[in-house]
């Protein structure tokens, strides 16, 4: 190990580091990762499920072509769904 150590790397982390501002105090609530608040009346939570690699390139393309996140495209997918296949009793959905 070298005894010699460039400082100018070290003060160029520490001046970001600064720039990162205070974490929020106990009475601001931003939610959690497994759930956040969008709207007022809209829950989300995440959904984690495996598809074929093809079937995500071709949602991931189509999202990209239509400028909405993946979220966006699977509810559309399950609205017409629901209109070709018929909907379930209303089980308090909202969006």
């Amino acid at each position: 190990m070298s005894g010699d150590v460039d400082v100018s790397k070290l003060q160029k982390w520490i001046g970001k580091a600064k720039q990162i501002g205070e974490p929020p105090g106990p009475k601001e609530d931003r939610g959690t990762k497994s759930e956040t608040v969008v709207a007022k009346h809209v829950r989300v939570v995440q959904l984690n499920l495996r598809v074929g690699a093809s079937t995500k390139k071709r949602m991931k393309h189509l999202a990209a072509r239509d400028d909405i996140n993946l979220a966006t495209l699977l509810t559309r997918m399950v609205d017409l769904y629901e209109k070709q296949h018929g909907a379930l009793p209303d089980m308090g959905k909202r969006r």
